[in-house]
């Protein structure tokens, strides 16, 4: 299930209103910020780790969402976007010391996923990065052994 232009906006919207509230000066410590869904109304809620709602977004397409993979679902979408506000920068400008994580949780808030781990040092390998490294692999061997 792909989201429509608007639910993905609204989910952009709401992450960029969570860093938002931590690019102050003063630094804040935070170790995990936990997206949760509401499956009967879609609303998706980020909060920090002493439950605090930073922000809010209504995803349409997931209102009564009971499909037996919905959470795989709203990880791949979630993750897709958090990635790409990576790779924007714009978690770059949060003022929290690294390393924290952005958690998927249920409605007893425990993590059913890592969705991102934000660290300098250590790189989570995900699907995404290692597709097309057999090829590549065998490519470079191919080569090597031609020499």
């Amino acid at each position: 299930m792909s989201l429509s232009k608007q639910s993905t906006s609204n989910l952009r919207e709401a992450i960029v209103q969570m860093t938002k509230r931590f690019t102050t000066t003063e630094e804040t410590i935070v170790t995990d910020f936990h997206f949760q869904l509401n499956t009967e109304s879609g609303n998706l809620s980020i909060f920090d780790d002493d439950d605090n709602t930073l922000a809010t977004a209504h995803i349409a397409e997931w209102e009564k969402f009971h499909q037996e993979d919905c959470y795989e679902v709203i990880e791949n979408e979630l993750r897709k976007l958090l990635n790409e506000i990576q790779k924007e920068g714009v978690l770059d400008n949060m003022n929290v010391p690294k390393p924290y994580s952005c958690l998927l949780v249920d409605d007893d808030k425990e993590t059913i996923v890592d969705l991102l781990y934000v660290d300098d040092e250590t790189y989570i390998i995900t699907n995404d990065l290692l597709e097309g490294f057999d090829k590549e692999m065998d490519e470079f061997l191919r080569h090597l052994l031609e020499e």
